[in-house]
């Protein structure tokens, strides 16, 4: 069973189950509080009674009809929506929501799948959706809940910039022992991976705090591994995606008065141009990333075009490789599916041909066994019949015997006659035989 279907099946049954019984009850079913058991119905999009609908249940009164078990693939976008462009400074902007909702792979053919690509994953109406929303996406001047991440890395960069102020050369390997150390010296913990200045480090922030709760929206997970490079992977659909964020340098000419001995005669400096880089893995586990096919995008700041004013089409695109993974994804999936059904077939077919092959020859042997004993047979018939009549002529001369000790004496060899006569009969072995003939005959058909 795949992932999609099994998922499919643990919706169906839970569903029914909270609609059948108290949460409390289930949730004891399942050993996790009834907190945990709405969290985990939250995230497979199953709809739960609402409060007191037990109590009216128990007390016969009547309640709210349960509501239908939504599709799981959906996402309910938030964006706004201006009017008409001309009245735009008139009205006042109205948050709407709609669903983005993307197609049930699994009941699509092979044929459906090669045919499609990146949006064509979305379902009607949601593309319209999708763009709305993504159009809306800003950058605020100011942020007051960053995202988790975010808050980690100002915390690591705080205490990076202090550990090697207090560790002038740690970089080159060289630790001096200093008996007023206020820092612990220890290795950096991995965050995402920002390099920019000071000055650019707030707005990068935003930036990037921004892309990452666009990413939430879309039901997307963001997770940065341990090790010993700052990293940060966004997994959307099934495809992870990497991305770093730094400040572009550009080359300046030392000044004058400065000493230039040991120097060389232009440095590099940040010059305030953000740049993010990003990595779309082509396939759905990075165990070996370094390794594993990619694809690069990068978005730079420019004069008339800020890059907090490209996140819309960042996204957009991002998200439209993403779909285009996931088709690509179902379509080698059903590809092997169908060719593991097809190698089984051949591979059963092959197996029932070997049998009826088998059957064959145990009937051909069978066969020239029966005509290669033919005259065994007849021999044996020929001997059969003599002593039967012979065993006949005798029981005929019994009668003028009147002792009765020879009588019983004669009779006694007769039956021993006819016993001889009955192994020589050939009539039941050819019987058996043929009967085996005919069931293997019956079985290769």
């Amino acid at each position: 069973m795949s992932e999609s279907q099994n998922i499919k099946k643990i919706r169906q049954t839970l569903y029914e189950e909270i609609w059948a019984e108290p949460m409390t009850t289930v949730a004891v079913r399942y050993g996790i509080s009834d907190n945990g058991l709405r969290k985990r119905c939250k995230s497979l999009n199953i709809p739960w009674p609402p409060n007191g609908y037990w109590a009216k249940v128990k007390a016969g009164k009547p309640v709210a009809d349960r509501p239908p078990l939504p599709p799981y693939n959906e996402t309910i976008l938030s964006y706004e929506s201006h009017g008409d462009e001309a009245n735009a400074s008139k009205v006042q902007s109205k948050r709407k929501k709609g669903i983005l909702e993307l197609l049930d792979l699994e009941e699509l053919t092979v044929e459906q799948l090669e045919n499609m690509h990146d949006f064509d994953l979305l379902a009607q109406g949601s593309l319209e959706i999708f763009t709305n929303w993504c159009n809306g996406l800003t950058v605020p001047g100011r942020i007051q809940d960053y995202d988790e991440l975010i808050s980690k890395h100002k915390v690591q960069m705080e205490y990076r910039i202090e550990r090697d102020k207090e560790y002038p050369f740690r970089g080159e390997g060289i630790k001096l022992w200093n008996p007023l150390e206020k820092v612990k010296d220890r290795d950096n913990e991995p965050i995402i991976p920002i390099n920019v200045s000071n000055s650019q480090r707030n707005r990068a922030y935003r930036i990037v705090d921004t892309i990452l709760k666009a990413f939430r929206e879309l039901k997307g997970s963001t997770s940065v591994d341990r090790g010993d490079k700052d990293n940060i992977n966004i997994t959307l659909l099934g495809t992870t995606i990497s991305f770093d964020l730094c400040e572009c340098k550009s080359k300046r000419r030392y000044l004058a008065d400065q000493k230039t001995e040991f120097k060389p005669l232009y440095e590099m400096v940040f010059d305030g141009r953000l740049q993010i880089n990003w990595r779309i893995y082509k396939g759905r586990h990075y165990y070996d990333s370094e390794n594993m096919p990619s694809d690069y995008l990068s978005y730079i700041d420019v004069v008339n075009n800020r890059l907090e004013n490209q996140i819309p089409m960042m996204i957009t695109e991002l998200y439209k490789r993403c779909c285009d993974n996931e088709i690509s994804a179902h379509l080698d999936h059903k590809k092997l599916v169908l060719e593991y059904d097809r190698e089984t077939e051949e591979k059963q077919a092959k197996e029932l041909r070997e049998e009826q092959q088998i059957r064959e020859q145990k009937r051909q042997a069978h066969r020239n066994s029966l005509i290669n004993d033919i005259s065994v047979h007849a021999n044996n018939w020929f001997k059969h019949e003599q002593l039967s009549r012979y065993a006949d002529e005798l029981e005929a001369r019994v009668a003028a015997y009147e002792d009765e000790e020879t009588v019983q004496l004669l009779k006694e060899y007769i039956r021993l006659v006819r016993e001889n006569a009955d192994k020589s009969n050939p009539l039941n072995h050819i019987l058996r035989e043929m009967r085996t003939i005919e069931s293997d005959k019956d079985n290769l058909n």
